[in-house]
């Protein structure tokens, strides 16, 4: 999912710079999104890393 989100932005930073200020709200989203998962991916890889 982190990889789906993460690609996503790559083609939204892509596009050109007018594109891209319709987009800016759909951006925020997607950087947020992508930065809570892999807070949920380190969180649930921790205790597999201590067990």
């Amino acid at each position: 999912m982190l990889y789906v989100i993460e690609s996503a932005l790559d083609e939204v930073e892509a596009v050109s710079r007018d594109a891209r200020e319709k987009l800016s709200r759909l951006e925020t989203v997607m950087k947020s999104t992508a930065q809570n998962l892999k807070i949920l991916k380190d969180k649930l890889e921790q205790p597999a890393a201590n067990g």
